[in-house]
């Protein structure tokens, strides 16, 4: 067995511009966690003692790649050199090779992947040969497919290749590397190390195919979203055990509430203190965006609006010296239609019938049967249970009436 640690897209140094107006402490700490992360991956490693370290690309966020950055990177690196450590890494579409740009010599125990696919060879500490195959972008896009290029070559215990690029596209060209899921499964390697994909993931392949993901999220996009890190791997010849190493120094999330009947500033101002110390006890900080619905909330819709964004202000001013601090964006403020189940039900209106369908036994496994159906969903997807099936209905009849009641009061008016 052989035990590593893959990372990708650290994006060092990336230019903080996801929120505007936060007091100093929080914006530095923002604009820092990239390499705060970074950190944390190197105590990670430190700590686990794996027999080598894979960076699979986007080490920096662009292809300038700032002093600071560098030297912080090498800073890092230089903590592995001192454990006897090695570092295999490739740079990807955001940290091209450049020959423009000034860089910083990289200790001799990291090794970098030239701009065709090569292989690197290390022997564990067990004795145990591994032979690591990659390439660096020496532009921004690859177009080519490029695991076509990967071939093993002599003898190895194990094969590992280490790959910054995206899916195939059938219907569009692909910018990043492109690969269909079949060339990895005919590949022969015993795990590929993947990089690009922030969402951490593995591959429907027949062979471990990973992203492990950013170490750090970066804004409200859903692939940023929620705990970031790295794996740890244990490979053998039986495949690969893979476990979450988290890293990132604060989280990037999305919430909803919702209310029904009347509503006040006092009752707005409990709920999200409420909500705010709950997300409290699961983040060491996080920026969270909130969507807010309302169902008849007994003042116009412009004034709860106001209420929302005064209250939201008011709630961050008590955050800048929290380290673990909640600091909440208003999302959407939406207002949803007032109904009764029961009487939709008894309807003998389109409506009606549509509740009574959903209400059936069996009509939410009827729904789901074409996903589940699929080989991709029944391999990811768990089952669904009661609870499941319940906020299925609820939510469906939720939209349902959203749509067709708003629209029939409209018409009537």
């Amino acid at each position: 067995m052989v035990r590593f640690i893959h990372a990708a897209d650290l994006h060092l140094d990336r230019p903080f511009d996801g929120l505007t107006q936060l007091p100093e402490t929080i914006r530095q700490r923002a604009a820092d966690s990239t390499f705060s992360a970074l950190t944390r991956l190197i105590d990670a490693v430190l700590r686990e003692d794996p027999d080598f370290l894979i960076i699979s690309g986007d080490i920096f966020d662009n292809n300038h790649r700032s002093i600071k950055a560098q030297r912080l990177f090498v800073r890092e690196m230089n903590r592995l050199r001192a454990a006897s450590i090695p570092v295999y890494l490739v740079y990807g579409n955001h940290d091209h090779v450049n020959r423009e740009w000034g860089h910083l010599r990289m200790p001799d125990h990291v090794h970098v992947f030239p701009e065709m696919p090569s292989v690197f060879s290390v022997t564990c500490a067990d004795g145990q040969v591994v032979n690591l195959y990659g390439f660096s972008y020496h532009q921004r896009w690859i177009h080519e497919d490029r695991v076509l290029q990967y071939h093993k070559r002599g003898h190895a215990d194990y094969h590992i290749a280490i790959l910054h690029g995206e899916i195939r596209n059938e219907s569009a060209e692909g910018h990043y590397a492109p690969f269909l899921i079949r060339e990895l499964d005919e590949s022969g390697f015993d795990y590929w190390a993947l990089g690009h994909i922030h969402k951490r993931q593995q591959l429907p392949s027949s062979v471990p195919a990973w992203y492990p993901g950013n170490l750090q999220g970066l804004s409200f996009k859903t692939s940023e979203l929620g705990a970031k890190g790295a794996s740890l791997v244990e490979l053998d010849h039986d495949g690969a055990q893979v476990q979450f190493l988290p890293t990132a120094e604060l989280e990037w999330a999305q919430a909803s509430l919702g209310f029904s009947g009347p509503v006040s500033a006092d009752q707005l101002e409990r709920a999200l203190t409420s909500f705010k110390e709950k997300e409290r006890m699961q983040h060491k900080g996080a920026f969270i965006r909130i969507d807010l619905s309302f169902a008849d909330p007994g003042i116009p819709g412009f004034k709860v609006e106001e209420i929302v964004q005064e209250l939201v202000d008011a709630l961050n001013g008590d955050e800048e010296e929290m380290d673990d601090f909640i600091w909440l964006i208003p999302g959407a403020v939406t207002f949803r239609t007032s109904w009764d189940k029961q009487q939709v039900l008894s309807s003998p209106h389109f409506l009606g019938d549509l509740f009574r369908f959903i209400e059936k036994p069996g009509s939410v496994n009827q729904a789901s049967d074409l996903l589940y159906m699929h080989r991709i969903g029944r391999n990811y997807l768990d089952p669904l249970n009661g609870e499941d099936q319940e906020e299925i209905r609820r939510k469906s009849e939720q939209l349902l009436a959203d749509a067709l009641i708003g629209q029939q009061l409209e018409n009537n008016e």
